[in-house]
């Protein structure tokens, strides 16, 4: 790497500054279009240092990061993609597509995915882990940059475990901070093994060597936060797979000082295997449930509709969090489910996809363990990252935790630490010693213009690498930045429904729902939840809606169950529109137990005799109502204006229904009207 001779030394640290930065972001700011548009400026600025500046012989990376493994790496985003680009064949894409051109009334090219924005932005999401796992890899090529980026991952997430372990404590709450604290303890127990290894080799006998010591001192500290904080949530599955990552760190720590040797590895990896079955049999299993979510201990009803219905091609990244509403029951809204990490991959990803990352993982684990015990010095990096892959890998069927941006990042810089760390220093050198001899030979022999160029592709290839990722980020940054700021006005979709309800003078008066992009900033997708990314307090002036704009969204989001009923509200304010029941008909589909549409839909549904005289369309006002009547009191006054602006049929539908549910309610409808009419 470089040395503090040279400018790279500097480089070295403005990289590990980025990285520190996109960490903290994603923790501080997780649903923040400026945190997502921080982080990846962050993680570009770090890829295109590590690119232009570090000088040749620093980029021993060629040597980890080799074509083939680019590929592999690449697979996912290219997934991604694809799932997003219109399919040559109409069969392979999700049939909400068809459904969606049926009722818009014009064509739509199917898709894989169900949510072209989800899955743009899974896609940034993962271009971000993977180039924070590859910029700590770099770094760790040099033992010293390693050692500080142990450092600088291990008070992370002390800090992070220690305020969950506070929100704990004070009944506040906030995200699952479980993942962070398993990977605390493991980043712990490595930074406390590399210091009692440093003790041992340091000290004579009788001495005591004093430089690691506040190293191990801060380690306990830590290993103490993070332990109580997985204690006091009572997560077993989260404590075990932190003890089972720990072993592996103590295993190969053992064989490294006390057993090494052919015949000492295999008794302490055999005694280590038996603590491993033993200590994962603790773990509760749920039976006669879906293999993604045997390790839950959560209500996960709506996760296994889901994996029921499931396309083998998956449904799109990040469509778990647009399907959820939609499976899910009604009235849940203040507790949503969370799938775990396995089944959101399912059902995003497919199951192909979910057994090739299971199998990926537990191999990269077997080769961190082997090349950590063949390494004499820094063996705990690798077998950092071979216990955080097991421990990573329960994790992934118990919570949702490892898919969070802040849990991401900090998980795949701890791989590139890991991976970085795992060759030896002449692995390390092989690529600058492999260009040297090749060069000699070529000197000494004719010439072969094709052998020439070998080597500096060789050592050429992780620049290229780093640069593309780098510009890709600072793209992904734009398309995110740019409608903020050129785009616009937002406003709370809440109170666009709210002046909806209220008649065509008040549709006229609401802020541009689709404004920031439209379908980037409203959606309730797997980034931002609707309530925070549109703060109803950030409500500007905007020219008022259209259906058209409306419609724009719906062209990549067909499962906007919100968008559905402002188009069908639009149509009926302004003209109605043969397809305005069709509108009406999905917003049920898509967004069946959403109760915040309820006032709306019901005061839709029942202003045209047409949508009142259709069977199907009957049924479902009845639900509705219902749920009003049973589950959300509150809303009662909502039927009344929706009854005010009812059609006569709709007026006779609705009477009949509230005399069977609730005979003293339509009383008060009665009462009420009366009073509003004699004004």
């Amino acid at each position: 790497m470089a040395t503090p001779d040279d400018g790279g030394y500097m480089m070295v640290r403005l990289v590990i500054l980025a990285e520190l930065v996109a960490i903290a972001a994603a923790f501080a700011m997780p649903e923040s279009l400026q945190g997502w548009v921080l982080i990846l400026l962050a993680l570009a600025t770090a890829a295109l240092i590590l690119a232009i500046f570090l000088s040749p012989s620093s980029l021993g990376l060629a040597k980890l990061i080799r074509p083939g493994l680019v590929v592999v790496l690449a697979a996912p985003a290219l997934w991604m993609a694809l799932q997003s680009v219109p399919m040559p064949i109409g069969k392979l894409g999700n049939p909400i597509w068809a459904t969606a051109s049926a009722t818009l009334n014009e064509p739509l090219a199917e898709k894989i995915t169900v949510d072209t924005t989800a899955t743009m932005f899974s896609l940034v999401q993962y271009c971000a882990v993977l180039a924070a796992a590859l910029t700590a890899a770099v770094i760790a090529l040099d033992r010293h940059g390693a050692a500080r980026l142990l450092h600088i991952l291990l008070s992370i997430a002390t800090i992070v475990a220690a305020l969950w372990f506070g929100r704990e404590i004070t009944g506040v709450a906030g995200p699952d901070g479980s993942t962070v604290a398993v990977l605390g303890v493991l980043l712990s127990c490595a930074t406390a093994i590399r210091a009692v290894d440093q003790i041992l080799r340091r000290s004579r006998p009788g001495t005591i060597a004093l430089g690691p010591l506040p190293a191990l001192s801060v380690a306990t500290i830590a290993l103490i936060v993070c332990m109580a904080a997985l204690l006091i949530r009572g997560n077993s599955t989260a404590l075990v797979s932190a003890l089972l990552g720990s072993e592996i760190l103590i295993s190969v720590f053992a064989v490294r000082r006390w057993f090494p040797g052919l015949w000492g590895t295999a008794g302490v990896l055999a005694t280590a295997t038996i603590v491993f079955i033993a200590t994962a049999s603790v773990i509760p299993f749920r039976t006669n449930t879906d293999l993604t979510i045997v390790l839950s201990t959560s209500s996960q009803a709506a996760t296994e509709r889901m994996l029921q219905d499931v396309a083998p091609a998956g449904s799109g990244a990040g469509a778990s969090t647009v399907l959820l509403p939609i499976y899910q029951d009604a009235g849940v809204g203040d507790t949503p489910e969370r799938p775990t990490a396995a089944a959101t991959i399912v059902i995003d990803m497919g199951w192909a996809f979910l057994c090739a990352v299971v199998v990926a993982a537990l191999l990269c684990a077997s080769v961190l363990i082997r090349r950590a015990l063949s390494r004499a010095y820094d063996y705990v990096f690798p077998a950092l990252g071979a216990g955080a892959l097991v421990a990573v890998t329960i994790l992934a069927f118990s919570d949702h935790g490892i898919l969070g941006l802040g849990a991401s990042l900090l998980v795949a810089a701890l791989f590139g630490l890991a991976f970085g760390q795992s060759l030896s220093d002449a692995g390390r050198d092989a690529i600058s010693s492999k260009s040297k001899a090749t060069s000699e030979q070529i000197a000494d022999q004719a010439p072969a213009p094709r052998r020439t160029l070998t080597p500096t592709l060789v050592a050429i290839w992780p620049r290229v690498s780093l640069m593309v990722l780098g510009i890709v980020l600072i793209v992904e940054a734009a398309w995110m930045a740019l409608p903020e700021r050129y785009l616009g006005a937002r406003s709370s979709l809440p109170a666009v429904l709210s002046t909806a309800a209220a008649g065509p003078s008040a549709m006229s008066k609401t802020t541009s729902l689709a404004a920031a992009r439209k379908d980037l900033l409203i959606r309730g997708g797997s980034t931002f939840n609707r309530d925070s990314a549109l703060a109803a307090g950030e409500q500007r002036t905007a020219p008022p809606m259209t259906s058209d704009e409306f419609a724009r969204a719906l062209r990549s989001s067909p499962l906007r169950g919100d968008i559905w009923l402002l188009l069908a509200a639009t149509s009926k304010h302004s003209s109605p529109q043969p397809n305005t029941a069709a509108m009406l008909r999905m917003s049920y589909y898509t967004a069946p137990n959403d109760l915040d549409l309820l006032p709306l839909r019901v005061s839709v549904a029942l202003a045209a005799d047409i949508m009142v005289r259709e069977p199907d369309l009957r049924e479902l006002i009845k639900r509705d109502v219902s749920l009003v009547v049973r589950h959300r009191p509150a809303l009662k006054p909502a039927l009344v204006t929706a009854y005010r602006s009812a059609s006569a049929d709709g007026k006779i539908y609705f009477e009949g229904l509230i005399s069977e549910l609730d005979p003293t309610f339509l009383d008060q409808v009665h009462a009420q009207s009366s009073q509003r009419g004699s004004r």
